[in-house]
Formats: C-alpha cells, sequence, structure tokens
C-alpha cells in the first residue's frame, strides 16, 4: 500500500496544474465545444503524459531531497517505471483516437522527456540542451498539438497563432530556471551542469526576468494582431501578483542567499501558474 501511495505522490499530479495555461491559451483561438474529443485531449497530456513524465523523470533521478511540488519525495522503485511506461502507452494509444498528427506530436514529447532525463544520455546534464527542450516540447509543442488535434487549419497558418505559441514557450522558460535555484548542490552530485547553476542565483533572476518581457512582449503582438489590446492589459494587472513577489523576492534575495529557496520557489511557481490560469480562464468565459 505504501508503494502505491509512493508511487502517486511521485507521478506528482498536481504539478500538471502548471502546465494547464499552455493549453487554455490554445483553447481560446480553437473555441472548442466541450465535447469527447477535447476531453480525451486533456485527459492524454494531464492524466497520463505529464504525470508520467513526472514519474519517469524521478525515476532516473533518485531525488533525495525536494522537487517540484514535493518537500521529502518518497523513494522510487521499479512499480514507479512500470506505471510511467504504462501511462505513456496508454497516452499514445488514446492519441490514436484524436488524429495522426496529434499522435507524433504525443510520441515525440514523450521521446524527448524521456530523452531528458534517461541516465545513458540525459540532455538534463546539459544546460543548454536541457533549456532548449523544455522551452520547446512544454510550451509551443503544446500549444501547436492541441491545434492540429481540435482545428483542421495549419498552426503555422495565422501570425497570432505563432506568437502566442512563443509566448507560451517564454512562459516555461521564465519558471524553469528558478525550479532549479535552490538545487545546485543536488544537481553538481549528480552531475548535472543546470542552466540556473551557470547563470548564477543573481543571474537566474534576471533572466528569468527577461525572459518573462519577451513573454509579455509576444503576448502583445499576438492580441494586438487580432485588435484585442484590452486583453494585454488585462493579462498586465492579473499577472501583478506574481510579478511583484518575483521583484521582492529577487531583490531580498541579492541581499539574503538564504531565501533562495525550495518555499520560495513553490509560491512563485503556484502565483504565475495560478495567475495564468485565471487570465485564460476569463478569456475562455468571454466567448
Amino acid at each position: 500500500m505504501n508503494n502505491l501511495i509512493n508511487t502517486i505522490k511521485l507521478l506528482r499530479f498536481p504539478f500538471s496544474f502548471f502546465l494547464l495555461p499552455v493549453s487554455l491559451f490554445s483553447f481560446y483561438y480553437i473555441y472548442p465545444e466541450w465535447n469527447a474529443r477535447l476531453v480525451l485531449v486533456i485527459i492524454i497530456w494531464h492524466l497520463f503524459v505529464f504525470p508520467a513524465s513526472n514519474g519517469f523523470n524521478s525515476y532516473n533521478d533518485q531525488d533525495e531531497g525536494p522537487i517540484g511540488g514535493l518537500a521529502a519525495p518518497p523513494k522510487p522503485t521499479k512499480s514507479l517505471l512500470y506505471v510511467a511506461n504504462s501511462m505513456d502507452l496508454t497516452a499514445i494509444a488514446l492519441s490514436f483516437f484524436i488524429t495522426i498528427p496529434f499522435a507524433v506530436f504525443v510520441v515525440l514529447y514523450i521521446l524527448f522527456s524521456r530523452l531528458y532525463s534517461y541516465r545513458k544520455i540525459r540532455i538534463k546534464q546539459y544546460p543548454i540542451g536541457g533549456f532548449l527542450v523544455v522551452f520547446i516540447f512544454q510550451g509551443a509543442w503544446i500549444f501547436f498539438a492541441n491545434i492540429v488535434a481540435l482545428t483542421s487549419f495549419h498552426p503555422f497558418s495565422h501570425l497570432t497563432l505563432i506568437f502566442s505559441a512563443i509566448a507560451c514557450s517564454f512562459f516555461i522558460a521564465t519558471v524553469y530556471p528558478l525550479t532549479q535555484i535552490y538545487q545546485h548542490e543536488a544537481d553538481a552530485a549528480d552531475g548535472v551542469k543546470t542552466l540556473s547553476m551557470v547563470l548564477g542565483k543573481k543571474g537566474t533572476f534576471l533572466f528569468s526576468g527577461t525572459m518573462f518581457f519577451l513573454a509579455t512582449l509576444f503576448i502583445f503582438l499576438a492580441f494586438n494582431g487580432i485588435q484585442q489590446v484590452a486583453n494585454f492589459w488585462l493579462f498586465n494587472f492579473i499577472m501583478l501578483p506574481s510579478t511583484v513577489f518575483f521583484l521582492r523576492w529577487a531583490y531580498l534575495s541579492f541581499k539574503k542567499d538564504s531565501l533562495v529557496n525550495f518555499k520560495n520557489t513553490m509560491i512563485m511557481l503556484v502565483l504565475s501558474s495560478l495567475s495564468l490560469n485565471i487570465f485564460f480562464t476569463v478569456l475562455l468565459i468571454q466567448l
């Protein structure tokens, strides 16, 4: 029983909430009806693919310190690997009920997610390579995959869609190095050189701030392209709490290094994801 509970913990289902804004943003352009296909797309990503990726990553990392969403992760076992494999295979099988192109998106996401963590390849050990995999696949890749799954038009046919997809990747780029900022020592001991380690703690804050500025710029370009600039200002208003927290955390951390910790990282992650989810939910309600 304990093994089952620990396996479920390491799948980190709540972590899927942090990636939900990408899907919500793509839905805004799709104007989808609540039908079986839409629900199945959400289930494939958020109940199968993302948790399986978490589980596979935890199995390979064998973390002993805090990881995203878990302050004290349990020890991974073979059961976690079997469950993650089963979930990935289920996701792939279900994706063929959507469209073959969508299934290709799902398969390639799973492939690169595994190459990111797999011990014999382990892209995450390289600061730029690891960053690019997460930047591309957790942002624009999911955005375009949903467009392919739920519409008949080409995802690159509209400049607004391209700007929005790029914005999604920059949102991911904003938080990605912050999830590494408190675990430099643990990553170094594991032979991993993260982007945050290369940037340093102060550099990580500056980098994340720049990524958020670029995400905001592409949000403006997206809404300006469809004459909905009012939504851009709504975005800035709803994101204000997380923006203020980030600036205050960065300012205080420059003075006191101990504030760069798991607790503040999780507060930042929850605040930013909650704000984005609220913003895109408001947009969907307005449709």
